[in-house]
């Protein structure tokens, strides 16, 4: 038993031995490199970049930031047209309706006893100063910031460049003016009753209506686009018309002397006002407009100075005292809508020119030809109306 272990101790032995002397020896070298591309067949990858250059290999041991940019501030997009203030200067060609009074007007002399005696007559009946009138018109504005959003506004328009002048007829009597007609006032020289009858005197009359219209408003825009805006306005209207007669020509400038002898009705007019305004544009031309409706009182003023004074009014019957001239009309509640129409071209960034169409209208107010009706026992109120074409220029800046 003992034998049989020793012999496979033996055989394990020599086996183990001859496995050993068979296993070749490890490499004690790394094998060489392969020799490296010409340069000429290789390209490197484009290096990275970020906003301030290249980015280096990333190190897990940095804490990286992102980038910063800095906000870009925008500013507001300016609603067109441009140019902060604005300036519209234009002529004025107008048509008014006339109110002639209906016969003639007889003046009052004062007798020196505190009492009046008949004196100079004026033919007034169917006269009236034309219906075609020439004036002046301005708009002004401001833009209260860049975009151009909201504004103020001013607009002043003007008629009064026509008047009428006709000649009065004195029986028995001299009518002069030591100055002129034009430039004093006339004196009355009654005449001997000898020879008061074959004595007419003439003398010059004028007739002059005179109307102006002013309003300020604030705008604020509605609607803007490249091709057009759209605003709406509320503000303060004023209007005031007046009617006179007076002897005499036309006054030089600066001279008021025909306020001596006159018979006047004057209209007033003051209220607010609400409206819309806009324009569109399109390949350099524009098309604007605005429609405003105002709302408020008139204070209508009848007065007579000197021989109007007591003056009377032809009838059937004879003459009789003019009523109206001596009426004191209360105050009245009126309404005054404009509307104004404009086609223009665009000259330059800030030039523009343009031609257009107004209209306004007054519900109430005296006229002088139904003060000098000698029918009328108190001031009847009528209504007025001017339209106009214009043309004009627009600067900006």
């Amino acid at each position: 038993m003992g034998g049989r272990w020793l012999c496979v101790c033996v055989v394990g032995l020599l086996t183990a031995v001859t496995g050993s002397a068979q296993v070749p020896d490890r490499p004690t070298e790394l094998p060489p490199l392969l020799p490296a591309p010409p340069s000429d067949q290789v390209t490197p990858p484009p290096p990275a970049t970020g906003p301030r250059g290249p980015v280096g290999e990333y190190d897990h041991s940095h804490l990286y930031l992102p980038e910063f940019v800095a906000p870009t501030k925008t500013t507001p997009e300016t609603c067109r047209p441009l140019g902060r203030w604005w300036v519209n200067p234009s002529l004025e060609l107008a048509w008014l309706p006339t109110q002639p009074a209906p016969g003639t007007v007889r003046l009052r002399l004062p007798d020196g006893a505190g009492g009046s005696i008949p004196g100079p007559l004026v033919p007034v009946g169917g006269r009236s100063p034309d219906s075609f009138q020439g004036g002046f018109g301005l708009s002004l504005g401001r833009f209260l910031g860049d975009a151009h959003t909201h504004a103020i506004e001013s607009n002043f328009f003007l008629l009064g460049g026509t008047d009428t002048t006709f000649n009065g007829t004195a029986p028995g009597m001299f009518v002069v003016f030591p100055q002129g007609a034009s430039q004093s006032s006339p004196q009355v020289i009654v005449l001997q009753p000898a020879i008061a009858g074959s004595v007419v005197g003439t003398f010059p009359v004028t007739l002059s209506t005179w109307f102006v219209g002013a309003d300020v408003n604030y705008r604020h825009n509605l609607l803007c686009g490249p091709g057009g805006r759209l605003d709406v306005l509320g503000g303060y209207r004023f209007a005031y018309l007046r009617d006179e007669v007076y002897l005499g020509d036309v006054p030089d400038s600066g001279k008021d002397h025909h306020r001596d002898n006159r018979a006047m009705a004057a209209t007033p007019f003051n209220g607010g006002q609400v409206g819309l305004a806009g324009e569109a544009r399109s390949s350099g031309w524009y098309v604007g407009g605005a429609a405003k409706m105002a709302f408020g009182v008139i204070t209508p003023d009848v007065s007579a100075t000197g021989l109007f004074v007591g003056a009377e009014g032809a009838t059937p019957a004879g003459f009789t005292r003019l009523a109206a001239l001596t009426d004191m009309p209360k105050m009245q509640f009126a309404v005054l809508p404009t509307v104004n129409l404009t086609v223009g071209r665009q000259l330059r960034e800030h030039t523009r020119i343009f031609a257009g169409y107004s209209f306004q209208y007054l519900s109430r107010v005296a006229r002088l030809g139904d003060v000098l009706d000698p029918s009328a026992t108190a001031v009847s109120m009528s209504d007025f109306w001017v339209q106009a074409v214009n043309f004009g220029m627009e600067l900006r800046y």
